[in-house]
């Protein structure tokens, strides 16, 4: 594996580790300061907001200035919002630190995933989106029992550590990566040309998006709910990163020899089932297999879909094509947490799946009936 390949993907699992001490303890944190559902909804879709408006400019950042002072920025700006958020006393200011680590996080992500994508040889480039995943969820598997159990200690404790591991991150981004630069050229192929060509690796990313950020934002009060407290809940937010850890590699290999759009139609297939079965079973056991499901499968879902971005257009297009696909993963995931959140408020916690599951059902709908038709414009 190439130098620069290691390097991004040890940064990568120290910002997951990081972030996951956060995650299944925020809208715990935002609820005991007062916020309601749709706050914690909208709240998020700040975050998303910010995140998918900076996508739009990351292109010809990318080319300008490189990856590696782009993801430094963005991790130093995701760190310095975990250390703030302990001293916030009501949710007003989490919608402006949410807005800015939204920014932090395109400059995380696009870079990234582009970087990937150049240095990866063609008959390698699922494979390496899938160590990409796996690495990721390894991260993010570890911390949500240790950031539950630290949250019952003391609340500011997860939110510490989160952001002394963005830290780490930007320590071995320093010392052990040699910047890549994407080449990305001003041409004709601008971001709306990008929408038809790649309509299935950009809606699956924006259905993962729903799926992904519903849960982050609101499974935690849906436990609590339930009378599921403490380390249950890390427990859960673990099995659910577990299933992220088993799938990108091996759904990576066969996603390079049977081909990357027979293995995303199935995933989105696997992915309608397990969303719609959350609204009939709520036992703590099928919630953590569920979980586990939906971690399996999405795990699979997003890296396949990135690395089929790279069989649909050349190098020079490299650069907006994942600017694109970040934009409709951040589409995703503004739509998620504020139609789920309204959901929540107008019905109840119980209908936390309805808005995932119809989700689902429109990308397997694009996958098996729009496909060909937008690839006779590729």
């Amino acid at each position: 594996m190439k130098h620069g390949l290691v390097a991004i993907f040890i940064t990568v699992f120290f910002l997951a580790f990081g972030m996951s001490f956060v995650s299944p303890v925020l809208p715990l944190r935002l609820k005991e300061i007062g916020a309601s559902s749709a706050a914690i909804g909208q709240i998020q879709t700040s975050y998303f907001l910010s995140f998918t408006l900076t996508t739009l400019l990351l292109g010809r950042l990318i080319d300008k200035m490189g990856s590696k002072i782009l993801i430094i920025c963005g991790l130093s700006i995701f760190g310095l919002g975990f250390l703030v958020m302990p001293f916030l006393t009501g949710p007003s200011l989490f919608y402006l630190i949410r807005t800015i680590q939204g920014v932090g996080t395109a400059l995380l992500f696009a870079p990234t995933e582009a970087a990937i994508n150049i240095i990866s040889p063609p008959e390698k480039r699922a494979t390496n989106m899938g160590i990409y995943g796996v690495v990721f969820a390894a991260g993010f598997a570890i911390g949500p029992i240790i950031g539950t159990s630290l949250y019952a200690i003391n609340f500011q404790m997860p939110f510490f550590f989160g952001s002394s591991f963005c830290l780490a991150a930007i320590m071995i981004l320093i010392f052990g990566y040699d910047n890549v630069p994407v080449p990305v050229k001003k041409n004709k192929w601008g971001f709306s040309r990008m929408i038809g060509p790649l309509i299935v690796p950009l809606s699956a990313g924006a259905c993962y998006a729903v799926v992904e950020v519903s849960i982050g934002s609101f499974l935690s009060l849906y436990l609590a709910d339930l009378g599921i407290w403490s380390k249950k809940i890390g427990i859960v937010f673990t099995v659910f990163a577990a299933g992220g850890i088993a799938s990108p590699y091996p759904a990576g290999k066969l996603a390079d020899k049977l081909g990357k759009l027979t293995v995303l139609k199935g995933c989105a297939v696997l992915l309608l089932i397990t969303t719609l079965s959350f609204n009939f079973f709520d036992s703590y056991l099928s919630i953590c297999f569920l979980c586990f499901m939906v971690g399996l499968v999405a795990g699979a879902l997003y890296p396949i879909a990135l690395a089929h971005i790279a069989d649909i257009v050349t190098p020079d297009k490299m650069g907006v094509a994942n600017a694109s696909f970040s934009f409709f993963y951040g589409l995703g995931s503004i739509a998620g947490p504020l139609i789920t959140g309204w959901v929540i408020e107008f019905s109840s916690i119980k209908a936390l799946f309805y808005p995932m599951t119809f989700s689902t059902l429109c990308l397997v709908f694009i996958m098996f009936f729009c496909v060909k038709k937008f690839a006779q414009n590729t």
